[in-house]
């Protein structure tokens, strides 16, 4: 019974301290509160992650950034989803807009007979008027890991798309307006 309980205690602190880790790069010609009205969102790339994961992810990130633009007074931003791939977009016309496209890779689950460990990596790019390169790049990286008495595995996965989606938001918000 107390090695249980010592093992579920442990278990809870590795889950509390869950690998987490976000930077953020602002490059050479990253406009501060750009005057513009609406943001556009190309669909994410995925490289073997599962589509309920990745969807929740992608759908979570919209929701949330729209969210936002609609709650800031000052800062009114419209994020509008692409809905054809960049390479079918005239390159020209999309150059002249604002726009994000993100890639969500790295994803791992590690099971045993209690217990799975799931690590997710993601990467958001802006892309400005007047540069042919990214200006700003968002990395994050999770890892969260629980008991199967706990939580179940489809749970878990929702929760690390949310969790992900939220932290990317965010800092790209904070990096838009400067907070």
């Amino acid at each position: 019974m107390i090695v249980r309980l010592l093992a579920q205690l442990s278990m809870l602190c590795l889950a509390a301290c869950a690998a987490e880790s976000i930077t953020v790069e602002k490059k050479a010609g990253f406009v501060l509160r750009p005057d513009i009205q609406v943001i556009y969102i190309a669909p994410f790339r995925t490289v073997m992650v599962p589509a309920l994961v990745a969807d929740a992810l992608f759908d979570t990130f919209v929701d949330e950034l729209n969210r936002r633009g609609e709650q800031s007074p000052e800062d009114r931003y419209s994020f509008i989803i692409l809905k054809k791939k960049l390479s079918e977009i005239d390159g020209e016309q999309l150059a002249r807009h604002h726009y994000l496209t993100g890639e969500v890779y790295g994803f791992l689950e590690d099971s045993g007979s209690n217990s799975t460990t799931i690590q997710i990596q993601a990467r958001l790019q802006l892309f400005q008027p007047n540069s042919e390169d990214s200006t700003l790049t968002i990395h994050d990286s999770d890892e969260l890991y629980f008991d199967h008495d706990q939580a179940t595995l489809p749970e878990k996965r929702q929760e690390i798309a949310q969790r992900v989606a939220h932290r990317l938001a965010a800092r790209l918000w904070q990096a838009l307006v400067d907070r």
